[in-house]
Parts: structure tokens; C-alpha cells; sequence
């Protein structure tokens, strides 16, 4: 069994247990504001469209410009605010409040001032990607989700009601290790056998 990362979850956890279950890690995603690879590029833009929008407020403004202009030079604006600052602090408020479980059968999450519980079966996970930050923190990624999304928004969208992935865990690589030594289906010897056997056939 793999070392809990954080041992004092277990309890929250136990209770959900089916029979035959067993808690493989659990762990939290980093805490406080963290800056990633991608703020590199995401912060300059974001005060250069900042300072866009400010010049086409202030010229909307004195040639008295249509409703329409004036807001697009607003929307501008709050989105500079977003990408730059706002996102930073949500996304740390966010993982503080989350917590990851990996068992021998599912991934599970809880998360949100609530309490949100959300689960995945790992026999529903048909691809798992991962990405990794010079630290050695990233991302998990399950099935076609986009990995983008994540390490550009600050979260995971358009995903529905599946947990689309795990956030910002501090090592990543040994979370990923741990979910794809579950998942790898071991085929038996002898169906191996028949399918190079079968294989040789259509060649020849």
C-alpha cells in the first residue's frame, strides 16, 4: 500500500468504503497562491489587455462611442482583472477547500464549503495524462477532458459531472503511478498467446 500523504483524511474517507474497498493515498492539492508555468505568459497578458481596454474605455468615452463599444472595452477590462489576480485567489481558495482519495476501485473528491462529494469509478477512466510543474506539483487528467483547461483557467470546465481530473498535487508523478498501476489490466498468458497467434495467421 502506497503512503498516505495525508493520513488525518482517512476517517472522512473510511465511511464511503464498499466491501472489499481499500484506500490506496490520500492527499490535498498544494495550498496558498501558487504561480504556475503558464502565469509566465498569462500575467504580462493580462496587463497589457488591461491597459488595452483602458485606452479604448477612454476613448470610447470622449467620442461618446455606441453602448456596444463601451462594453466591450469593460468586458476587456474584467477579464484582464480575472486572468491576472481574481483567478489566483479563487483557484487557492478552491484547492484549500478540497481533498482527493484514491481507493483500489474509484477516485473520489470532496470539495467546496459544502462538502461536495463527487466519484469516479477507475474502470471508467479510459485515458490518464499528467502534467508536471517545475516543482514537481501538476495536474491529472482522466478520459478526453482538456488539459488545458486546468493550467489555463485555473480549473476544470465543461466536464459535467465526472471528476475530470486532480489539481496542483504536490507529486504528481507518484499519484500518477499509483492510478495507472490500477488501472494497467494484466492480460492472462494464454489470451496472449491466441492474439499473436491470430496475428501471425492474417499475415500469413
Amino acid at each position: 500500500m502506497a503512503k498516505l500523504d495525508h493520513p488525518i483524511h482517512i476517517e472522512s474517507f473510511t465511511q464511503l468504503l464498499k466491501p472489499g474497498e481499500s484506500i490506496l493515498w490520500t492527499g490535498k492539492p498544494v495550498k496558498g497562491i501558487r504561480l504556475r508555468d503558464a502565469d509566465i505568459i498569462l500575467i504580462p497578458m493580462s496587463i497589457i489587455l488591461l491597459g488595452f481596454s483602458v485606452m479604448l474605455n477612454y476613448i470610447m468615452l470622449y467620442f461618446e462611442s455606441a453602448f456596444i463599444f463601451k462594453f466591450i472595452g469593460i468586458t476587456f477590462a474584467l477579464i484582464a482583472i480575472y486572468i491576472g489576480g481574481i483567478r489566483i485567489l479563487l483557484d487557492a481558495d478552491k484547492r484549500r477547500r478540497m481533498t482527493y482519495c484514491i481507493t483500489t476501485r474509484r477516485v473520489i473528491r470532496i470539495s467546496g464549503r459544502k462538502k461536495k462529494l463527487q466519484t469516479l469509478p477507475l474502470k471508467n477512466i479510459d485515458r490518464l495524462d499528467f502534467s508536471e510543474e517545475k516543482d514537481g506539483s501538476g495536474f491529472i487528467t482522466f478520459g478526453s477532458t482538456n488539459p488545458l483547461w486546468p493550467w489555463l483557467l485555473g480549473s476544470f470546465y465543461m466536464a459535467g459531472d465526472d471528476i475530470p481530473g486532480m489539481q496542483m498535487l504536490p507529486d504528481v508523478k507518484k499519484v500518477f503511478l499509483i492510478l495507472e498501476s490500477q488501472i494497467r489490466v494484466e492480460l492472462p498468458a494464454t489470451l496472449i498467446d491466441k492474439i499473436t497467434a491470430a496475428g501471425k495467421e492474417e499475415l500469413n
